[in-house]
């Protein structure tokens, strides 16, 4: 959502109500519900019932999130400067503090346009996670893309302000001489070594053979405390150990059916490492990080974070935003099992190219 209010201009991401979709929700719960009620067999009772439940609390949950207030997210231009609006001001500038400002496009495919500042001052720095500095001494506005139909207007407004033309121009391409050709070529030449092929980690992954160990403990526990209830004296003893042998089968149980959902489609967490670089794979979201972009890459407490190799990464990357931090790192979403951790660990060196620093076990 964007609004213009004569020189000023505001680029809203701030969730609106869904007041629309949940009307048409609570419809078709409705209408389902009146099937169920005017059926008179059986049969198109359940599924009325069923459906209309499903389709009712949809709507219900969409009313619930309506009535909150959403959190503001705003990039705010007006004459008097130009700030950012999550939640509270996270930060704001006047123009005579810029230099320059600019919209650009990311080299990714599919990128959005951004905006990027220019400080007046180069020692100008940003306590804000929303500021982010990029590789020609600029600071992208991370966390809010630009559709198209915003563009034109945010590059006027910024042209008027800033006094510059709103587009980067990129640097000129110094021609590079061509490489020395060698006099003498060495007679065998080792070949470089390649990585191996991808192996794929399950993130979120149970030890099993200790699972099997302990289904055997707990067994073995089951029989004993089954023994003495079946043939032990009827006293204290007997509930005791029938209380005992209920808790460890409701523990094993309860432990089972969380090692089954951590493999389900739904819930499982994979991380790929191959040549190309690393990839991370969940039912909503998947996304991938090549070698050439990383620097440095470790394994803090199980939490694999890396370092971008380009200082224009949040900007060729917005859609990682979410997992920068605030030293410049990036952490993936998920804590690493201890299962997951010895695979890294055992597999990592055989595809992390040369040249890519590697820290396990510290900060």
């Amino acid at each position: 959502m964007t609004g213009p209010q004569g020189d000023r201009f505001v680029v809203s991401r701030t969730d609106g109500p869904h007041w629309i979709l949940a009307g048409v929700l609570l419809c078709v719960a409705g209408g389902f519900l009146w099937m169920a009620l005017a059926a008179t067999p059986q049969g198109p009772r359940v599924p009325g019932w069923v459906f209309g439940g499903s389709f009712g609390l949809l709507g219900l949950n969409l009313v619930f999130r309506s009535l909150k207030k959403p959190v503001r997210n705003e990039l705010v231009i007006e004459p008097a400067g130009i700030s950012r609006v999550v939640g509270g001001v996270a930060w704001a500038l006047r123009w005579d503090e810029l230099r320059a400002a600019s919209v650009v496009k990311g080299t990714q495919k599919g990128a959005r346009h951004q905006v990027v500042l220019s400080p007046a001052d180069d020692r100008f720095e940003s306590r804000s996670r929303s500021l982010v500095r990029i590789g020609d001494g600029g600071f992208l506005v991370a966390g809010l893309e630009l559709y198209e139909t915003e563009v034109p207007r945010v590059r006027e407004l910024l042209a008027k302000h800033v006094g510059v033309t709103p587009e980067r121009v990129p640097d000129a391409q110094v021609p590079v001489p061509p490489p020395p050709v060698r006099a003498t070529v060495p007679e065998w030449v080792p070949p470089p070594v390649e990585p191996s092929g991808s192996v794929t980690i399950h993130v979120n992954g149970w030890n099993r053979v200790l699972l099997r160990w302990v289904r055997f403990f707990a067994l073995m526990i089951e029989v004993g405390l089954g023994a003495v209830i079946e043939f032990g004296p009827r006293n204290g003893i007997r509930t005791a150990c029938l209380v005992v042998f209920i808790a460890v089968f409701a523990g094993m149980s309860w432990w089972t059916v969380l090692e089954q959902q951590s493999r389900s489609r739904k819930s499982r967490v994979l991380l790929e490492l191959s040549a190309a670089g690393l990839r991370w794979t969940t039912y909503y979201r998947k996304f991938t990080v090549s070698w050439p972009e990383i620097a440095e890459l470790r394994l803090p407490s199980g939490l694999l974070e890396f370092r971008p190799a380009a200082v224009d990464f949040p900007l060729d990357r917005p859609d990682l935003d979410h997992l920068r931090l605030g030293d410049g790192w990036y952490r993936l979403p998920r804590t690493l099992s201890a299962t997951a951790v010895k695979q890294f660990e055992a597999q990592i060196r055989g595809v992390l190219p040369a040249g890519v620093p590697l820290a396990l076990g510290q900060g």
